[in-house]
């Protein structure tokens, strides 16, 4: 469990992947959002820097996280943006440290590298959900705001996560209860292999991607396929799979949704689709580390843990 944020708590701000230098008008709107709902705003001293596409060397990336779970005055760690490079932080780490100082940690897209070790190696249950710049994105709808102060203000064990537009699809109906792990299926596949490796053994697995078109995504669901992950799992969550429009040359081709149906069908486990969480709004945050109940019928997660320990 961590420590619930209240009004005058602190919030430290990292960029563990590209750099920002591309979002300094959603960051002002970012900061504007928080400061309304009494937060202060604390950054890390790496994340301004830019290193190539990179917010900084990977020893500054590391640093900053680090700074941000030792440092007694930041109460809560939201990361400022993805894109790519949180892996290459992950053995510059100290999982002992974040064990022990436990704090709310969000993002979602690269920082996947993070959630997935976060709760695995430090015991800690972290958000996928939106980023600092996301905040302040002008397409962040009221629904979106609203889950995420859900989020913070609000106790978790007993919240059911829904689609806001009731839009989910459902491939396979039924109920079933696991921990929740995922997020970028690219990410999660690109560690496959090292120590870093995300387990889905008994697991509600959620995944959702970017601008891959349809036979990049069912590359990805295949190597799961082949790992045998998908066959370990208790059910199964497809977020958004936004962007990726193929070429005119493959237009008539397979759709993504025919990718992910033909990925799974196989599978006798709950599975849902277009649930609102990744790259497109509504946005819904997600606890990765907690039990939860994957109701594929009705298309909604409800939270089974609390997060928040009692003060």
């Amino acid at each position: 469990m961590i420590k619930r944020l209240i009004k005058g708590s602190t919030i430290g701000v990292v960029c563990p992947s590209f750099e920002g230098s591309n979002c300094i008008e959603s960051r002002k709107r970012s900061e504007e959002y928080l400061k309304e709902l009494g937060f202060n705003i604390k950054y890390g001293k790496f994340v301004d820097e830019k290193w190539g596409y990179l917010a900084g060397t990977d020893e500054m990336r590391a640093s900053d996280i680090m700074w941000a779970f030792q440092d007694k005055e930041v109460d809560g760690i939201i990361c400022l943006k993805g894109g790519y490079g949180a892996a290459r932080t992950l053995d510059l780490l100290d999982f002992n440290l974040i064990k022990k100082n436990p704090k709310l940690f969000m993002g979602f897209s690269d920082i996947t590298a993070l959630l997935n070790p976060f709760y695995e190696k430090a015991k800690l249950p972290c958000i996928h959900g939106q980023m600092f710049v996301w905040l302040g994105s002008e397409k962040c709808d009221e629904k979106s705001k609203k889950d995420f102060e859900d989020l913070l203000f609000k106790d978790q064990k007993g919240r059911i996560l829904k689609n806001p537009n009731n839009d989910h699809i459902i491939i396979n109906g039924g109920i079933s209860e696991g921990i929740l792990v995922g997020g970028n299926v690219c990410l999660l596949n690109n560690l496959q292999g090292t120590k870093y490796d995300t387990d889905f053994t008994n697991k509600i697995v959620f995944l959702e991607e970017v601008d891959e078109e349809p036979y990049r995504v069912d590359r990805e669901l295949a190597q799961l396929n082949l790992a045998h992950k998908f066959a370990k799992a208790r059910g199964i969550v497809f977020g958004y799979f936004t962007g990726g429009k193929p070429p005119e040359r493959r237009e008539k081709c397979q759709t993504i949704m025919d990718v992910i149906k033909d990925s799974v069908k196989k599978l006798n486990i709950p599975i849902i689709a277009n649930y609102a969480s990744g790259h497109d709004f509504p946005f819904l945050n997600l606890p990765i580390g907690l039990k939860v109940r994957l109701n594929a019928n009705e298309g909604s997660i409800e939270i089974l843990e609390e997060l928040y320990r009692k003060e």
